[in-house]
């Protein structure tokens, strides 16, 4: 038997009845056949339970890494174009081709206190304790807080519409305001299109204000200035009244002091009918000296006649009745003055006794003296403080008014541009470095 029919016998399965087998042709006899071994083989290790690819992974490895690391770094390379390049240059194209134009305007102001500083103070400034700078400071900052709060969203004219100014462009949706915003969403924008900046060192506010048409940052950089003037005539008169309010209630305690006094005084001097007991103490003095004069003069007389008459000569009886009336009247003004220490007119009758009325008249006197000194002393105080809080009333100087700008200076497309790109190019970098860190760990 030649070689043909062999060949011919061994590829014919044994159910095969009436199978016509063809032999190659010669064009493709070679790989024919080479086909054919590798199905053989193939089919062979399949029967025997064996996996023809995964002992071709172990005959041939460095070939299947290569090819997973083409596919992954071709994965990586579609998403750095998906994730990083398309969206940079969709946003770029927005940038350059797509926003609005926005003009600024510019303003610098400052707090400045009227206030004239004496020599020591200026001293006391150099040496780093100027309370006249430190107030006008404080009072910048709260300026500088005011512009960058709700509150001035709220104080600002009705006729100065923000929505319709920040939506002229509504093209422009990533720099336009929007419609219909809560207070904060608008805070926040505002807070975007103005920006206010303090220098402490010269304590100047400065005011950048942005808008898609110039004439417009002009209006809004002048209500500004219009709003913060008011909030600094505000901020002087609460100073003035609070440096006069404490001076104004000690005059109004003084006072109500003093009058509480006089109505005692005039009260006492109803009772007593009298209007100065020490007046009438004086003179009540001078008669007991008077009578006590006259009384001994008339012991002195009787003396004298004493020695050539009788004790019971007319005459003398008569200077006796004479100085018993004068030490009766003396006993009597006594009387009036003081009970002499046995406190029974003070329990019965205060009114007659003058001593008494004399101590209370000069713990009224005293009293009253002390009320009209410091009323006086409260007045004068009052009208300090008055001219002190003049004196340090705050106003707002402007020196740079609102700018006209001619040439739009925003948005800077090639920095938010830029900005964008290397953004997610950084978030692209941190996860592919996240993938290879996972993958060499497991």
């Amino acid at each position: 038997m030649s070689s043909a029919e062999k060949l011919a016998e061994s590829e014919a399965s044994p159910g095969s009845k009436g199978a016509v087998f063809k032999l190659p042709s010669k064009k493709d006899g070679p790989l024919a056949k080479k086909r054919e071994k590798d199905g053989k083989l193939v089919s062979r290790l399949k029967k025997s339970g064996l996996d023809p690819q995964k002992l071709l992974d172990l005959a041939l490895p460095g070939t299947t890494a290569k090819s997973v690391a083409k596919t992954r770094h071709r994965l990586i390379i579609l998403g750095f174009f998906l994730f990083v390049a398309l969206p940079s240059a969709a946003f770029s194209a927005y940038m350059f081709f797509w926003a609005s134009d926005q003009y600024h305007s510019t303003a610098a102001f400052a707090v400045r206190s009227s206030n004239t500083v004496a020599p020591m103070e200026i001293l006391g400034m150099v040496m780093g304790g100027g309370g006249g700078s430190e107030s006008t400071t404080s009072n910048s900052y709260i300026v500088t807080d005011y512009i960058q709060s709700q509150a001035i969203l709220e104080d600002l004219p009705k006729e100065l519409d923000l929505q319709t100014i920040f939506n002229r462009e509504a093209s422009d949706f990533l720099f336009s305001m929007g419609t219909d915003l809560p207070i904060e969403d608008q805070l926040s924008y505002w807070n975007g299109m103005v920006d206010v900046s303090f220098d402490a060192t010269s304590s100047v506010i400065y005011v950048d204000v942005r808008s898609f048409r110039p004439t417009d940052s002009v209006v809004i950089a002048e209500a500004i200035l219009e709003r913060s003037e008011i909030l600094v005539n505000k901020l002087s008169e609460a100073n003035r009244r609070q440096s006069v309010r404490y001076a104004e209630e000690a005059l109004a305690r003084a006072e109500a002091r003093l009058k509480a006094i006089r109505k005692q005084m005039l009260a006492y001097r109803q009772e007593t009918q009298e209007v100065d007991p020490e007046a009438n103490a004086e003179i009540a003095a001078e008669m007991i000296a008077g009578l006590d004069r006259e009384r001994a003069s008339h012991e002195a007389e009787k003396a004298t006649l004493m020695s050539y008459l009788d004790e019971d000569s007319p005459r003398i009886r008569m200077l006796d009745q004479q100085i018993a009336a004068l030490q009766g009247e003396i006993a009597s003004v006594r009387k009036r003055l003081g009970t002499g220490g046995t406190g029974s007119d003070e329990a019965g009758d205060r009114r007659n006794n003058l001593s008494l009325r004399l101590a209370d008249y000069s713990e009224l006197a005293v009293e009253e003296e002390f009320a009209q000194q410091l009323y006086v002393t409260s007045l004068a105080s009052l009208e300090k403080a008055r001219q002190e809080a003049d004196n340090k009333s705050l106003y707002l100087a402007t020196f740079i008014r609102p700018t006209l700008s001619e040439e739009a200076q925003y948005p800077s497309r090639f920095l938010y541009s830029l900005a964008v790109f290397l953004m997610l190019a950084g978030l692209w970098s941190v996860v592919v470095l996240l993938y290879y860190n996972v993958r060499d760990r497991t």
